[in-house]
């Protein structure tokens, strides 16, 4: 056989393993919720309950002890905040507090007696913050507030003394504020949660859904007990690249069209921060598809039953999004978790990703990344190829054994 047809045979092969994929997937419903559905589902989903962004409104009630000009002024200005909504008064500590044990408010604010008399002699007063700590965005934005009109209040005052004193409005403001801080905000304009973690959580999604839709299709595999190669079983070790190809193949443009819905359409739907170039970011992730496709296909080889594959998957799914960052900084944790996280390809690919995509990086700023998930995907291929052609030798070296036995018991 000349070389040409020895790349047709391949070719041949790689067409049918393909089809036959795709086959098998979409005649299994479960592949295709999990594949398709699920990638279409949870974007959508995920990025409607982040809509909004930033936390408003927040419910808070103010006890104001002093009930003076300069307290109701204070309590206006809480109220006039983004972040919250000055929804009672309670008349004291103890009526406000069963009002946060029953929901009913989720902040406190305790404006304290002699407020205005302590402001006018120019001494500190201090107003106490009663927050939900339990709810950490809840505590943050309800503090930052307070902390805002705070600044705001007591510099309205200290302008006023300095005006008193003769002082200009310009050397009055100057003595109250004099570092003119200007505050640029770089890659989210927003501020908001949603720009924040919902651009690397899909290319997460992607990842998981590929692992676990993989994974179930190879416990189905593993419960039929057939063989997925196609040649004679002596020829079988030629047919492992053409198989694998063709199988990954098969996911590639099933992932073809995950990637045009979540990362193109759903990232322009809900106005994420976007200052890439599409094609660097295909790019990117053209690696990243084939190493997790190929670790996929590993994985789903020790699955004996498709319930397994759910199983495991699901249990890696809440690690895959602690351990890349982004619900905590990986300067935060021990070493030893960065270092066995990295064997997941989406602890590589999203900081490049968002680096690509949010911050305007080019793929000279994301050579290192890119390099290594080409490793990975090269190391996974190997370790697949390794598996499925160390399967094969045994099952011909016991094919053998038996063959012999059988000569032995006939020769008797």
């Amino acid at each position: 056989m000349n070389t040409i047809q020895k790349i047709n045979s391949n070719l041949e092969l790689i067409s049918k393993h393909f089809r036959n994929e795709l086959r098998s997937i979409f005649g299994d419903k479960g592949a295709i919720l999990i594949l398709i559905g699920a990638v279409f589902i949870y974007p959508i989903i995920y990025s409607l309950g982040y809509m909004n962004e930033s936390l408003t409104d927040i419910s808070v009630g103010i006890v104001d002890q002093d009930r003076s000009a300069a307290s109701m002024k204070y309590a206006a200005m809480i109220d006039a905040t983004a972040e919250l909504d000055v929804d009672c008064k309670p008349t004291d500590i103890i009526e406000a507090e069963k009002l946060f044990m029953q929901n009913s408010i989720e902040g406190v604010i305790l404006i304290p007696k002699g407020f205005e008399r302590d402001l006018l002699s120019e001494q500190q007063t201090n107003v106490a913050i009663y927050a939900d700590a339990g709810y950490f965005l809840k505590y943050k934005n309800t503090y930052m507030a307070v902390s805002y009109v705070n600044a705001y209040f007591g510099g309205a005052i200290g302008v006023k003394h300095y005006l008193a004193e003769g002082q200009s409005l310009q050397k009055a403001t100057a003595s109250i504020n004099p570092l003119n801080i200007q505050t640029q905000i770089l890659y989210n304009p927003a501020s908001g949660y949603g720009s924040f973690i919902m651009p690397g959580l899909i290319i997460i999604v992607l990842q998981q859904t590929l692992l676990i839709g993989i994974g179930l299709m190879g416990g189905s595999f593993s419960e039929s007990k057939a063989s997925p190669f196609l040649l004679s079983f002596r020829k079988r070790r030629k047919e492992i690249i053409p198989y694998l190809l063709g199988k990954s193949g098969a996911y590639i443009l099933i992932s073809a069209f995950n990637v045009s819905f979540a990362v193109i359409l759903v990232h322009d739907w809900f106005s994420y921060p976007d200052k890439s170039n599409i094609l660097d970011v295909i790019i990117l992730l053209l690696p990243y598809l084939l190493s997790v496709i190929f670790l996929g296909i590993g994985l789903s080889t020790l699955f004996k039953h498709r319930e397994s594959a759910i199983v495991f998957m699901v249990f890696l799914s809440p690690i895959a999004l602690f351990v890349n960052g982004l619900s905590w900084p990986t300067s935060a944790m021990p070493d030893w978790i960065v270092n066995l996280s990295k064997t997941l390809p989406s602890t590589t690919v999203v900081p490049a990703y968002l680096r690509l995509r949010t911050m305007g990086a080019s793929l000279a700023d994301i050579r290192s990344e890119l390099t290594t998930l080409y490793c990975q995907a090269g190391i996974y291929f190997l370790l697949t190829f390794s598996y499925f052609y160390l399967r094969i030798f045994i099952n011909y070296r016991k094919r053998i054994g038996k063959l012999n036995e059988h000569k032995k018991v006939t020769n008797c």
